[in-house]
């Protein structure tokens, strides 16, 4: 078995080739990061996947520029990521795998929602929330690439709807990276110079958190199954003010935190996890919350 995972340098990427590694040591593993080999080359991404011929592929690799970037230039995260993905898919079909998995995003459900928690069938009935439209439209058109390589080569795979993931190695971006580094972040610099903690949004937001350690469980728990679209998330919807509450009190912010109103994005938005607990069993052992705790504690020592 040949594995080849893209994006593996992220904070999922890291976590999942240590994952792998675990599970199944006798693979060949080709975690190549951007230095060695530029997804959005496709000529040289032909030339990589001629030369290792993969029977299993993890496709994280994407361009995520948090809500801000998303939504200020959507243009540019439409771009990117859909040049990443030709040149991927291109090279795949030249030499099909077995099997693929693709690491999409609950941005791509339709807004507003059908209903809450999101169900895998409603994800493309409408169209994706505009703070991250350009995102999410090049995410959905790779179901159409994967749908074909299954119809023409027989390729199995799943399409996995990532929740909202947080990890200790997440990249912080300046401010564009995910919620949980970006509030952390600002934690820190509210406790260096004794501020009240700015926050985007009005305060009634909700999120699906889970970890990278635990999203990548649960991505090798799916490995070779023939699913189609799945959420990955951990069913638990969770406050942006309790996850606030949750980092004040980690950073030892003193004057607490307002919400500034600004950069409103989705309100509320977790996910059904019905059909992930029929494939996965690791995900009956995740205490989302104690994960929360133990990564805000980490990163208070590491940032």
């Amino acid at each position: 078995m040949k594995i080849w995972i893209t994006g593996s340098s992220g904070s999922l990427g890291s976590s999942l080739v240590q994952e792998i590694q675990t599970r199944f040591p006798q693979a060949e593993l080709y975690a190549p990061t951007r230095n060695t080999l530029e997804l959005t080359d496709e000529k040289q991404v032909c030339k990589f996947v001629a030369e290792i011929r993969p029977t299993h592929v993890l496709h994280l690799a994407a361009a995520v520029y948090g809500i801000q970037g998303h939504k200020f230039d959507p243009l540019k995260s439409l771009l990117t990521n859909s040049q990443i993905d030709l040149a991927v898919f291109s090279a795949l079909n030249l030499f099909p795998p077995e099997w693929i998995f693709y690491s999409s995003s609950v941005a791509c459900y339709g807004y507003p929602f059908r209903s809450l928690p999101l169900v895998e069938k409603d994800c493309f009935l409408g169209k994706p929330h505009e703070s991250e439209y350009g995102y999410a439209q090049s995410k959905r058109f790779a179901l159409t690439y994967l749908e074909l390589l299954q119809k023409v080569h027989s390729t199995r795979f799943v399409y996995g709807l990532m929740t909202n993931l947080f990890s200790n190695q997440d990249q912080y971006l300046n401010g564009n990276g995910h919620v949980f580094i970006s509030l952390a972040h600002k934690a820190k610099e509210a406790k260096k110079n004794n501020e009240i903690l700015s926050l985007w949004g009005n305060g009634g937001a909700s999120r699906d958190f889970i970890s990278t350690e635990s999203a990548s469980k649960i991505i090798c728990d799916l490995f070779g199954q023939n699913i189609g679209l799945i959420n990955i998330a951990s069913g638990v919807e969770i406050r942006i003010s309790e996850l606030a509450e949750l980092v004040v009190d980690t950073f030892e912010v003193e004057k607490g935190y307002f919400f500034n109103g600004e950069n409103e994005g989705v309100l509320n938005r977790y996910s059904d996890t019905l059909l992930l607990r029929s494939k996965s069993a690791s995900l009956v052992k995740i205490d989302t919350r104690s994960e929360i705790r133990n990564s805000l504690l980490a990163l208070r020592n590491l940032i």
